[in-house]
């Protein structure tokens, strides 16, 4: 059958969920879309449908004619009548398909989601069975407690136990067989010694980098950029008093469409911080490169929508033009991993090379940015969790790290009970 929008959907039938989307990216191309999955029960010998899954497929455009096993279950009631008017109210060819296939992505978004949970949870308990040291399951269960992303867990846990069953290899030296068993047996279970595997894992995964200035550049030039609201002048305030202990500071702010944040910047000065207004963003080159000789340079940037991204270009060139800019991108502890790879995608033009986390009061954990953090290969600067400046803001520490498994009753309860 086709959709509204001449999507060609059809239904699957098969023992799991990956067979039945070999079959329908066999009959409908590279090209089609998971839409929905529902496990069916066996319902009799005469009912020709064992046990299993149907898939809903979908693709744009046509494909070649072939008879769906059955017609895929239709959406509800209401959310037709709901989308009937707005395809009224447009003439053809204009948003309304664009915005029923985002409709379809998004809900496509969250099977995926919903789909990813099923399998990591079925796959935990063969995994656990295999594990040699128990401290590693506790672990691994910690991680996904924390919201660090599920692969990322699991490879934690398996270069942990790696590392540790080798070390404690070479440690034994005596010849007796049982001798080694025995001293495994100590090793594997040493708190202390798990701790410091994974404090040397953890710090493998991400760097820190808790500094302002480029490594090896001979001045301290650092820019703050990231969506509205993310905590990017707040934080830049923070930073530049503290700085200013060590050395003169120059406040840049190139956010003139917001009279508050460029009054916060203002009421920081003193002899030791300068704060300077640029109206032209073509002037920023020359007014660093006067600045840098003796002053250490933060540069306050203003967020920007998708619709204002030749603004966002312009800025990202004229930072490039004042050379080794250190830029840092400024997301809140508590961002879903979606919306943060978003963010990283939409700032990927101004070339950040570090994450700096704030509302980390807000939050529990911030197993999400480390994720995001590792995956992309961005160093963690500093941290900022709370309203006061400079008070509320700190370097990124391994510590930082390690909390993301210590003991937080509420949330491991929470996921024991969701992963047995």
């Amino acid at each position: 059958m086709k959709d509204a929008n001449g999507m060609k959907i059809k239904s699957y039938f098969a023992k799991s969920v990956d067979e039945a989307i070999a079959k329908a990216r066999v009959e409908l191309g590279s090209e089609a879309l998971l839409l929905n999955t529902r496990k069916i029960a066996n319902t009799g010998p005469n009912s020709g449908n064992a046990a299993g899954y149907e898939v809903v497929m979908g693709v744009a455009g046509s494909v070649p004619a072939r008879e769906s096993v059955r017609e895929p279950a239709r959406e509800p009631a209401p959310m037709r009548a709901a989308a009937s008017p707005a395809r009224a109210t447009v003439s053809a060819g204009e948003s309304a398909p664009r915005t029923e296939m985002t409709a379809q992505m998004g809900r496509l978004r969250a099977q995926m989601d919903e789909l990813q949970s099923l399998l990591v949870r079925s796959a935990k308990a063969s995994w656990t069975a295999q594990r040699i040291v128990p401290e590693v399951v506790d672990v691994y269960t910690r991680l996904i407690a924390a919201e660090v992303d599920p692969v990322l867990s699991k490879d934690i846990a398996d270069r942990l136990e790696a590392a540790m069953a080798t070390d404690a290899f070479f440690e034994y030296a005596g010849p007796e067989p049982e001798g080694a068993q025995n001293r495994w047996k100590i090793l594997k279970s040493d708190p202390a010694r798990v701790e410091e595997f994974l404090r040397v894992e953890l710090e493998s995964r991400v760097l820190l980098r808790p500094r302002l200035g480029m490594d090896g550049a001979k001045s301290a030039v650092a820019a703050v950029v990231g969506p509205t609201g993310s905590g990017k002048t707040t934080s830049l305030a923070k930073l530049a008093v503290a700085a200013s202990a060590q050395r003169p500071v120059r406040l840049v702010s190139l956010d003139s469409s917001r009279t508050g944040a460029q009054q916060l910047l203002n009421s920081l000065a003193t002899p030791a911080i300068i704060f300077s207004s640029v109206d032209s963003i073509e002037d920023l080159p020359k007014l660093v490169a006067d600045a840098r000789r003796k002053e250490c340079v933060l540069i306050d940037t203003r967020g920007f929508s998708t619709h204002e991204w030749p603004a966002a270009e312009k800025l990202a060139a004229a930072l490039a033009a004042c050379g080794d800019v250190d830029v840092h991108l400024v997301a809140p502890a508590y961002m879903k991993a979606r919306d943060l790879q978003n963010c990283i995608e939409r700032y990927r033009l101004f070339h950040p090379s570090k994450l700096l986390i704030t509302r980390l009061d807000e939050t529990e954990t911030f197993g999400t940015v480390f994720s995001e953090a590792a995956l992309e290969g961005l160093a963690l600067s500093f941290l900022s969790h709370g309203p006061r400046i400079p008070d509320d803001i700190r370097a990124a520490t391994v510590d930082d790290l390690l909390a993301l498994v210590r003991e937080r009753p509420r949330a491991h309860a929470q996921v024991a009970a969701s992963a047995a």
